[in-house]
């Protein structure tokens, strides 16, 4: 009697290997590094043992994302320091204002939002995020922001910066995350 067939024939496995590259050359499907002819690079972002675990996990599920739509080429930053000035004094009066009369509450508010702390491990305060970075692109609005570690952020924002150092602008960023 005939052994059972466990495997699909050669032709069909090969049929879908066709298939696959066929998606991975369809920009469609795949835009990431796909554009203009340019070579894209790589970036790789590590998690460090000091850095928030939520807040890292987050900010490279949005990169990720952003990455995978084709979303991020390297850009030079144009920053107005004034949207994040008013976003933190914002969220600063409406949490100051929820503790009313506590002298104490309102102090440790104005002190974690600051951003004046040196930020040398998770929990030392936080930063106005920019969830598409704007070194990838991303536009300097106060819709684009959000809360978020200040170690974690300025470590992730120092990692990205420093393997896009000399790579010109316009390139295609893909992003890689490792060690969380």
């Amino acid at each position: 009697m005939a052994r059972a067939r466990t495997r699909a024939a050669r032709k069909s496995v090969a049929k879908g290997a066709k298939i696959i590259s066929a998606i991975i050359d369809n920009p469609r499907f795949f835009r990431a590094g796909k554009g203009r002819g340019i070579k894209p690079k790589v970036v790789t972002i590590r998690f460090d043992p000091k850095m928030s675990k939520k807040d890292f996990r987050t900010k490279a599920d949005s990169l990720r994302r952003l990455s995978r739509e084709g979303k991020l080429r390297k850009t030079p930053v144009k920053r107005d320091p004034q949207i994040t000035r008013n976003y933190r004094g914002a969220t600063i009066r409406k949490l100051a204002g929820q503790h009313r009369g506590n002298r104490v509450q309102q102090r440790r508010i104005a002190q974690k939002f600051s951003g004046r702390t040196s930020a040398t491990r998770a929990g030392d305060g936080l930063d106005p995020d920019h969830v598409h970075e704007l070194q990838l692109g991303g536009r300097d609005h106060a819709d684009n922001l959000r809360w978020m570690d200040a170690y974690t952020n300025r470590t992730i924002g120092s990692q990205i910066a420093g393997q896009l150092r000399g790579v010109p602008d316009g390139t295609p960023v893909i992003i890689r995350v490792l060690g969380y």
